[in-house]
C-alpha cells in the first residue's frame, strides 16, 4: 500500500468522543487504502494518527513516528522506537536486528561497521560466541564483534570465513596457518607441539609419534643408526661409529672403551636415562663387547684386538673406503684460489692416495665440473683410476659425498667445512670432521697432514 500522497493535518481531537482504536499499523492502513483516505489528522493533544470514519474517529498511536510509512517500515524491520528506527535510517541500516549488531558491535562508525558487516563479522560474532561456550574456551573471549573484528584483522585475515576456518582448527594467526597448511599440519595443537619439538614437517612428525619418539633430535638419531650400511642393531652401530672417529694406530684399553662406549649411548638416553624402547642392545656385559670387537667384519676391518694386553688398536686410515670431493680439489692447486680448476689435479690426488695404500676410492663431482676445468681430455684417464660419479643437474654433489659418509663412515677429502650443512643436521655437525681429511695440492705433490701420522 502506498501511503506517500497522503496530507498530514495538525489538529486537536479531545473533544471527540467516538474514537475507535486501531492496535495494529497494518491494519489502519488498509482502512486508509480501503476508504480512499487522503487527509490523516495529527492529534496534537493524544499523539495519534487519526482518520474520520462516518461518526467515527480510526486512531492509532504515533509513537513519535512522523509519517505511517515510517511507521509501517519500522513494524516490517521490527523496530519497536521512532528513535531507533530513525538512527537506523540516518546510518542506511535497514533492519532492527543490524542495528542492535551496531550498537552492541564496539563502533559509532558507519563506514567502520559496512567493512566489518561485508567482511561477515557481524553476522559471525554470534557464531564465534556459540563455539567457544561449546568448547569452553577460557582462553579467548570478545566482548563485541568490533574486538572480534580487530582481533582478526590484526592477526591478517581478511574476511570472518577465513578466521573462523582456522581459528576453529586452533590458529589465531593468518601467517602461522598458512604455514602449518604448507607443511601438512591441519590442527594448531599438533602443529605447535611439533614446532617445539624441532619438527617441520607433518609426515616426519607423525611418523616419529607412531613410533613413540617425540623429539625431532630423537628421530634424527634413529634415522641416522639405521640409514647406513652396517647390518647391526643400534647398539653395535653406536660402537662402530665410536671406533672409525679414533685416531689411527691409537691403542685403546678394554676398560676405557666401554667408558667411551656408555658416554656415546648417554646422548640416546630420555629424559629418565634410560634408552628409548625402539633402541636395539646386545653389547651388556664385557664378554659380548669383546666378542663383538673379534668377530664382527666392520670391527675387524677398523682395528685389532689384542686379549692379552685387553686393548683394541686402531689400524692405519688406508684399510678404510675413501670418497673425494671432485670440484673441491680440483680448484686446490698450489693454494691458489684464483686458479683454474683442472682433472690433473683429481688424478694427482687419487694417485697419492693409492700410494699410501688406498683401494677403495669413488670420485664425486658436480655436473658443472666438466664444464669449468681447462683439461677435459683427462677426464678419460681418470676414470681409469677411480670410479668416478657425477651429480645429476642442478643437485650439489655435496649430497652424495655427505651421504656416503653417513651411510658407510668413509673418509672425505675435502677442504669443505660444509657448515651450511651443520647448521641443519646434527649428525654432520657432531661428525663430519672425524672423517674430513684436508690437503694442499703442490707442484712436489700432496700434502694431507692425516696421512702424515700413518704408520710406515
Amino acid at each position: 500500500m502506498k501511503t506517500q500522497n497522503l496530507q498530514y493535518v495538525t489538529a486537536d481531537l479531545s473533544l471527540i468522543a467516538n474514537t475507535i482504536e486501531i492496535k495494529a499499523i497494518d491494519d489502519f492502513c488498509q482502512l486508509i487504502e480501503k476508504h480512499h483516505v487522503r487527509e490523516v489528522f495529527l492529534d496534537s493533544n493524544l499523539d495519534n494518527f487519526a482518520i474520520a470514519y462516518h461518526n467515527f474517529l480510526l486512531a492509532i498511536p504515533r509513537k513519535e513516528f512522523k509519517t505511517l510509512d515510517d511507521y509501517r517500515n519500522a513494524a516490517i524491520y521490527n523496530f519497536e522506537r521512532a528513535s531507533d528506527y530513525y538512527e537506523a535510517q540516518l546510518l542506511n541500516i535497514k533492519t532492527y536486528e543490524n542495528f542492535e549488531l551496531l550498537k552492541t558491535s564496539g563502533v559509532q562508525d558507519p563506514e567502520l561497521y559496512k567493512t566489518m558487516d561485508s567482511k561477515k563479522f557481524m553476522e559471525g560474532y554470534q557464531q564465534v560466541v556459540a563455539y567457544l561456550d561449546q568448547i569452553q574456551d577460557k582462553s579467548h573471549s570478545f566482548k563485541n564483534p568490533y574486538e572480534l573484528y580487530t582481533f582478526a584483522t590484526e592477526n591478517q585475515f581478511e574476511n570472518f570465513d577465513q578466521f573462523f576456518n582456522a581459528f576453529q582448527k586452533g590458529f589465531t594467526n593468518l601467517h602461522e596457518f598458512e604455514i602449518a597448511k604448507e607443511r601438512g599440519f591441519t590442527v594448531a595443537s599438533e602443529y605447535k607441539e611439533a614446532m617445539n619439538n624441532g619438527f617441520r614437517d607433518f609426515e616426519i612428525y607423525k611418523e616419529a609419534q607412531d613410533m613413540g619418539i617425540t623429539t625431532i633430535d630423537e628421530y634424527e638419531q634413529k634415522f641416522h643408526l639405521e640409514n647406513n650400511d652396517e647390518n647391526c642393531i643400534h647398539d653395535q652401530k653406536v660402537l662402530l661409529l665410536l671406533l672409525s672417529k679414533i685416531d689411527q694406530g691409537k691403542k685403546v684399553g678394554l676398560n676405557k672403551l666401554k667408558t667411551l662406549f656408555e658416554e656415546e649411548l648417554k646422548a640416546y638416553q630420555n629424559q629418565e636415562k634410560k634408552l628409548p624402547s625402539w633402541f636395539t642392545t646386545t653389547l651388556n656385559d664385557t664378554e659380548s663387547l669383546i666378542a663383538f670387537l673379534t668377530k664382527n667384519e666392520k670391527a675387524i676391518k677398523l682395528g685389532d684386538y689384542d686379549a692379552d694386553g685387553e686393548y683394541f688398536e686402531i689400524k692405519p686410515l688406508n684399510d678404510r673406503n675413501v670418497v673425494i670431493d671432485a670440484s673441491n680439489v680440483a680448484h686446490n692447486s698450489q693454494g691458489n684460489k684464483d686458479s683454474k680448476p683442472t682433472i690433473q689435479n683429481i688424478i694427482t690426488m687419487v694417485k697419492f692416495l693409492k700410494t699410501k695404500g688406498f683401494t677403495d676410492i669413488v670420485v664425486i663431482a658436480d655436473a658443472s665440473l666438466r664444464h669449468k676445468v681447462t683439461d677435459k681430455e683427462k677426464l678419460e684417464e681418470l676414470e681409469k683410476e677411480a670410479t668416478y660419479f657425477v651429480a645429476p643437474a642442478e643437485t650439489s654433489a655435496d649430497t652424495f659425498l655427505l651421504s656416503m659418509v653417513k651411510s658407510k663412515h668413509c673418509l672425505l677429502i675435502s677442504n669443505d667445512t660444509f657448515r651450511e650443512y651443520k647448521v641443519k643436521d646434527s649428525w654432520l655437525a657432531a661428525n663430519i670432521d672425524y672423517f674430513r681429511l684436508t690437503f694442499i695440492i703442490t707442484p712436489e705433490g700432496v700434502i694431507m697432514p692425516e696421512l702424515e701420522k700413518q704408520k710406515k
